[in-house]
Formats: structure tokens, sequence, C-alpha cells
């Protein structure tokens, strides 16, 4: 048991802010093992980001956001983000959040996702500008764009 918990934490896996996973210092470019990688990812026990393959999984260094929308687009008042390998999610307008380097962030199943830039840029005709406050219209109603805290604490799961 000592030698799994060993490799898990040795599994040399990054995945860096613009949502591409690392191998010890080499880009992981293979299609399906991107996506395989990216379906995986979860949060193990103790809070730390891990991703699954089969029944085994690995701790995954996250610099940012594991979560990643790689397209996004209105349906009526709400939003639909594709994430990196797993399908489609609702996205609640209400959650998009400004981070650093003008990124926008939303909550996908609870946790924070990072938009990627054609994700981003898809949304410029519904971005306002007023004063300084930016704003998400969609059908007609306009919601306040948040300030994003940065990457969540690691904490248990159940425990906070």
């Amino acid at each position: 048991m000592v030698d799994l918990e060993l490799l898990r934490e040795q599994s040399g896996l990054r995945l860096d802010r613009e949502g591409r996973f690392w191998h010890r210092d080499g880009l992981v470019e293979h299609a399906r093992t991107l996506a395989v990688l990216h379906q995986g990812l979860h949060r193990a026990p103790d809070g730390r980001w891990a991703t699954r393959i089969g029944r085994e999984w690995g701790y995954v260094e996250v610099e940012d956001a594991a979560f990643f929308v790689r397209r996004i687009e209105p349906a009526g008042a709400r939003l639909r983000g594709q994430l990196a390998g797993s399908g489609w999610s609702d996205i609640d307008p209400e959650t998009l959040a400004v981070g650093e380097s003008d990124a926008l962030y939303a909550r996908v199943h609870g946790e924070r996702a990072r938009l990627t830039r054609p994700a981003q840029v898809s949304l410029a005709d519904h971005l306002r500008d007023e004063g300084g406050i930016y704003t998400l219209e969609l059908d007609g109603k306009r919601t306040p764009i948040g300030q994003d805290g940065g990457p969540e604490p690691v904490s248990p799961r159940g425990k906070g």
C-alpha cells in the first residue's frame, strides 16, 4: 500500500494555467491521453487534485484551475459550456468572475473553471463595461461579473 501511495505522490503530472498537461518536463500532446486525463480529474479524499485512469489514480499539480471551459454559448438566460474532455455543462452566469490577466472563471460542478481564450472571446458580444463594472447581458438581463479570488485552498472533502 505504501508503494502505491508513493506512486500517486510522484505521478509527475502537472496542469498549467492554459489547460495543458505536462508529465515531468514533457508536454502531453496525444489527444486521447489528454481527454482521459481531463475526464479523470477529481478531488482526492485529502482535497488535492488527482486524475483517474481506469481503477488507478495519481495526484496532479494544478497551477490555477483544474477545469477548463473550451467553448461557451448562451442558452437563453443561462450559459452552456463545453469542458475539456468531459462534455457539456450548464453554467450559471452569476458565477462568472474576472481574475488575473483578465481571465474569466465560472463555477462548474461546484468547482472553479477557467474559460479558455476562445471561450472568453465568444462571449464578447454579451459583455458590457458600465463605468468599470463589467456585466454579462443574456436574454435582456444584465449580470455583474465578480472578482475571482484565485485557487481555493486544499481542504479534505467534507471538512471545509
